[in-house]
């Protein structure tokens, strides 16, 4: 059996070649990316083992403190890159505190017993927290963001976590005997090999995962809007042809009065309120429905294999929702935006997409043209006297306007403001 200086020479040479490899993939990847906190986890790993094996030429009880450091720190290090890959904050303190706070008890545990207790077991537990705070946090993540390698990772944190925890009662009972400074312990022989695969194999998953995570991220970029999160035109229409076959309720939303939106708020406030609308909707729908940005204010939403009844329902939860969320501009002015929605029902013969895209939107300029903040159904011969109304209107307007000289925009809102003989649920 290899004796214990051996081994950590060993894992020394290795993690100097995981330095090189996250090193690496630092320098060719984006400024204050993941992969910065794993090179420093890596480094500070290193050089944790390397005081580990330096008894002979530093104090012990510094050795103590600096390994537990160093090596508490570097486990928390890779929990912080996990973090900054998904997304979440990522806090430096308090992987450095609970360092601090490993460190400094190892050495107060060496010095305060003389040296006959070598407190390695307080570091074998600061690392398993650590792990499992970072396969909490890798767990999450990748649920979240869908990723199967993501949840073997934490999975993997989880083992690592496991194995530092079942050391730490070892080294409790059976310390470690430096003998001319080189650690001698049948545990620590027995268990640095386990440990160094669980330990290399943490550091190759995160390469593995951060790869995912690229691919990921260049999926999202060909089928998500940037903005706001929801399936982009094309996106929306090729998923939509995948469930054409299952019949179900097309729905078109336009957000009301967004133009005058962006002239009093600003663009700003105008992206911002895009973003909650779609962050309403998107937290209001359920699992099955589609939704997609189709471009400006205006977005769609597949119900498939739903009825009118359950659609409406649905779209009225979402009106309410919207309505309820206060948006606030760069100046601090708060204000808040309603939609207004058409819907049609398709058989499960699936048809046309663009006759059925048609007669969504055509359910919509109902619904905008008689008040807004309102959803209506498509119904075809209904919806052929409202257009033959509004015909008449406008040729009504149009000589007075001739006479008048008069260029009122509203105009055709306001006289349109008869009662509908067809399918409204109003405000």
């Amino acid at each position: 059996m290899l004796d214990v200086l051996t081994v950590i020479s060993v894992v020394n040479a290795m993690m100097l070649f995981i330095c090189v490899v996250t090193g690496l993939a630092w320098w060719a990847g984006e400024p204050g990316s993941e992969s910065r906190y794993w090179f420093d986890a890596s480094l500070m790993q290193l050089f944790g083992t390397l005081i580990l094996s330096a008894g002979r030429y530093i104090h012990l009880d510094l050795v103590a403190f600096g390994a537990g450091f160093l090596l508490s720190a570097a486990t928390g290090y890779v929990t912080l890159g996990y973090r900054q890959l998904y997304g979440m904050r990522a806090q430096r303190r308090w992987p450095l505190l609970v360092a601090l706070a490993t460190a400094t008890a190892t050495f107060l545990v060496r010095y305060g017993s003389g040296g006959h207790d070598d407190g390695w077991y307080l570091i074998y537990f600061g690392a398993a927290f650590s792990l499992m705070w970072g396969a909490r946090a890798v767990w999450r993540g990748s649920v979240a963001a869908e990723m199967r390698f993501g949840r073997a990772a934490a999975l993997l944190l989880v083992a690592y976590s496991a194995g530092c925890a079942i050391v730490a009662p070892l080294a409790f009972f059976f310390p470690v005997q430096y003998v001319d400074g080189k650690p001698q312990s049948l545990w620590l022989e027995l268990s640095a090999v386990p440990l160094f695969v669980l330990n290399m194999a943490a550091y190759l998953m995160t390469l593995i995962v951060k790869l995912e995570r690229a691919t990921e991220r260049q999926r999202q970029l060909a089928t998500r809007d940037a903005l706001t999160g929801a399936l982009n035109r094309r996106a929306f229409y090729e998923a939509w042809s995948g469930v054409l076959d299952r019949g179900g309720v097309m729905a078109i939303l336009d957000i009301d009065h967004f133009k005058s939106v962006n002239d009093t708020h600003g663009h700003l406030a105008g992206d911002v309120a895009l973003e909650t609308v779609a962050a309403a909707i998107a937290t209001t729908l359920p699992k099955t429905a589609l939704f997609g940005r189709l471009g400006g204010e205006e977005f769609g939403i597949l119900f498939p294999g739903q009825d009118a009844a359950v659609a409406a329902q649905l779209l009225e939860d979402l009106r309410q929702s919207v309505r309820s969320k206060v948006i606030q501009s760069c100046e601090g002015r708060r204000f808040a935006v309603t939609f207004s929605a058409g819907f049609v029902v398709f058989d499960r013969s699936g048809g046309d997409v663009n006759r059925i895209f048609a007669a969504a939107d055509c359910a919509l300029y109902v619904a905008k043209s008689t008040g807004r903040d309102r959803i209506v159904a498509f119904d075809p011969p209904m919806l052929l006297r409202q257009e033959a109304d509004l015909m008449k209107v406008a040729a009504v307007d149009a000589p007075m306007k001739a006479f008048t000289g008069a260029s009122d925009p509203g105009a055709a809102e306001q006289t349109s403001s008869a009662p509908l003989s067809f399918s409204v649920k109003n405000a």
